[in-house]
């Protein structure tokens, strides 16, 4: 009789379980990279600048985007860290674009910034953070993304 029962209560909560993992979607992480920098304003203490950000959805369904938190990274200098409230869906297997307003104070590599732009260089940025969906237990997307921006391309 113990082990019909132990065995009822493995096989209800298998079958939950199961149940639980149905209703939490999976998404394959999205490809996040740097499409623009484009330069704002700009003083002694601080910078505005607007990055605009390419989200590829791998997905076969929609991907809800609710929000997410980023540092970005430029030469390996933190550039910005922050949070956006951008609330967009990017379709199946599709593309979108978004823009965050971002403020640095980039004093101390200043100096550094001017050289890479008057040689031309390329610069590697990196960008690390987690998207959240929205979805009711889907967990955060983390994302770590890299690449090199050629600064003939750059609007500033």
């Amino acid at each position: 009789m113990k082990s019909r029962v132990l065995g009822s209560l493995v096989l209800m909560s298998c079958l939950l379980l199961h149940g639980c993992a149905m209703f939490m979607p999976s998404y394959s992480k999205p490809d996040v990279s740097l499409a623009n920098v484009e330069m704002l304003k700009s003083n002694l203490w601080e910078q505005s600048f607007r990055l605009q950000l390419r989200v590829d959805n791998p997905n076969a369904k929609s991907l809800p985007i609710r929000g997410m938190q980023y540092k970005v990274y430029l030469n390996d200098m933190r550039l910005a860290t922050g949070v956006s409230n951008n609330v967009f869906d990017v379709p199946a297997y599709g593309s979108e674009t978004f823009e965050l307003d971002v403020r640095s104070n980039l004093w101390r590599h200043l100096a550094d910034l001017v050289k890479l732009v008057e040689k031309q260089q390329s610069v590697s940025y990196r960008i690390e953070g987690h998207i959240s969906t929205g979805l009711f237990l889907a967990p955060n997307i983390n994302l770590k993304e890299e690449g090199t921006l050629d600064p003939s391309q750059l609007s500033f």
